[in-house]
């Protein structure tokens, strides 16, 4: 009978990720480290089958410098959603691939460094994805705002996945100190697949964060008067009441800013103090105002008012229609159609709150 390690199986799995993110998006629109990552974890998986499987132990010199590649690959994905990268390529070169030099080296000459330097690299570059993270949606300067919670979330699992990752090598770097080993095959196989898991995830959602390229003018520096938060608000709810920039399905941070020519930072602290949500939120809020009347004035499809409000799937509209008014699309034009047809019914007020972005 035929032995087919596990490895081998979810090695597949990734494989037809790949393929499918591939052929499913266009590809001037793709996340590229994240695609790479998607194919690396299936290459790692293939690996730990050899030798966990068949006990091919060649492999144990190759699956450590090509662990180091796969935190590289995730900070090069989330500075891609955050903010284009504008370091010389000689000091991206530096950042990104020394690590694997250096375990390079270290597997010729000393073999016991490695696992540590593996840890160090895993964590060090969790820390630093984590720390991006902080200003919550609004780091991701450069992902359209529609998507943005979804890529937050893809990102933060993969920084999680970094971390049970290092984990895992101390496990297993402790496990052989101690000459504990009975256990290792069973770890590797438990811990590698939840942690490839997420990578996949993480890397399946990111890779369709667009990043449009920018067509306006550089944001000015502005003189206190115009920093002050009321006059940023001022001008954002122009931009939206007049302009309508929120049809915009590119609009991220980064395009707003350029169109109020306001640094974006000052916009998502303006925005976070005035009404205590995110940019994204805000946004949203005045896409979903318009979506109500547009499904209580007209008999036109959900998807196609998805579509001219600012949304590009059905999944980020619906999750914000109910978070501004608590019920789907569909519930809320039947429950409030009804005051199109009757002029002595009561106005309706279940979407009056989206506008600017309140609940």
């Amino acid at each position: 009978m035929i032995f087919i390690p596990i490895e081998f199986m979810f090695s597949a799995q990734m494989m037809f990720l790949f393929i499918h993110v591939v052929r499913n998006d266009d590809t001037a629109n793709k996340n590229k480290p994240f695609l790479l990552l998607i194919l690396l974890s299936a290459v790692q998986s293939f690996l730990l089958g050899l030798r966990w499987g068949y006990d091919v132990e060649a492999t144990s010199y190759i699956v450590p410098i090509l662990a180091t590649l796969l935190p590289a690959l995730v900070y090069a994905g989330v500075l891609n959603v955050i903010e284009r990268d504008r370091w010389p390529l000689a000091q991206r070169m530096v950042v990104y691939y020394l690590p694997t030099v250096l375990v390079v080296g270290l597997t010729l000459f000393w073999r016991e460094a490695v696992d540590i330097v593996v840890v160090i690299t895993f964590l060090a570059y969790a820390v630093v994805i984590l720390r991006l993270l902080l200003p919550g949606t609004d780091a991701l300067g450069i992902t359209p705002l529609d998507g943005a919670d979804s890529t937050y979330r893809a990102i933060f699992f993969a920084a999680l996945s970094l971390l049970s990752f290092a984990l895992i090598d101390t496990i297993l770097f402790l496990s052989f100190i101690w000459k504990h080993v009975d256990h290792v095959p069973s770890v590797i196989l438990f811990a590698n697949f939840a942690a490839l898991v997420m990578l996949g995830l993480a890397a399946t959602l990111a890779s369709n964060s667009k990043t449009p390229p920018q067509d306006t003018p550089q944001p000015r520096r502005l003189d206190e008067e115009e920093l002050s938060g009321s006059a940023t608000i001022q001008r954002i709810e122009e931009l939206m009441n007049d302009d309508h920039v929120y049809r915009d399905a590119n609009l991220n941070l980064e395009r707003l800013a350029r169109k109020a020519l306001i640094p974006s930072r000052q916009i998502s602290q303006a925005i976070n103090r005035s009404v205590g949500m995110n940019v994204s939120q805000y946004v949203n809020g005045y896409r979903i105002a318009e979506a109500c009347d547009l499904l209580q004035a007209t008999r036109r499809s959900v998807t196609d008012i998805m579509f001219d409000v600012g949304f590009q799937t059905k999944s980020n509209f619906n999750r914000e229609f109910r978070r501004v008014t608590g019920m789907t699309p569909q519930a809320w034009r039947m429950k409030y159609t009804p005051a199109v047809e009757d002029p002595t019914a009561e106005p309706n007020t279940g979407c009056a709150a989206a506008q600017g972005g309140t609940t």
